[in-house]
């Protein structure tokens, strides 16, 4: 019997930061709003479907213009009693993820990297490649 490999092809039409941290999530969105011309507010917790039915969720932060929208998700999901703990299991050590998405190509990601890490708890701040990570499709909504 022939077995076909079913494969999503997904577009990624972000930058992604990654960054560790030991701030909490909503200190590490005043600090980012401290730091940027960023207004991140707290919004809908962000959804992920593991299996049929079976939802976890990680908080998320957003600052949305007609021309920008960047997302703030933590990587650690909120239900710590699930097998898949994280939103990037590939990126375990990763506490945040910072989605940015212009429409206008003005918002240089190597400015937003160099300006995030001045944050005196940020222990790590690197550009991803968002099409070499496995679990992009939970970055997603």
């Amino acid at each position: 019997m022939n077995k076909q490999l079913w494969q999503d092809t997904f577009s990624v039409d972000f930058q992604l930061l990654a960054i560790s941290s030991s701030l909490t999530d909503y200190q590490m969105a005043w600090h980012i709003n401290e730091r940027s011309n960023f207004s991140l507010k707290r919004v809908k917790d962000h959804f992920i479907e593991l299996k049929k039915g079976h939802f976890l969720n990680t908080s998320c932060f957003q600052h949305q213009t007609d021309n920008i929208s960047i997302k703030l998700l933590k990587n650690k999901l909120n239900e710590s009693d699930a097998p898949q703990a994280f939103l990037i299991p590939e990126m375990k050590n990763i506490d945040y993820f910072l989605l940015i998405k212009d429409d206008t190509e003005e918002l240089e990601i190597l400015n937003v990297k160099s300006t995030l890490s001045k944050i005196k708890n940020v222990i790590l701040i690197q550009v991803l490649d968002a099409n070499r990570l496995k679990s992009v499709v939970n970055l997603m909504t």
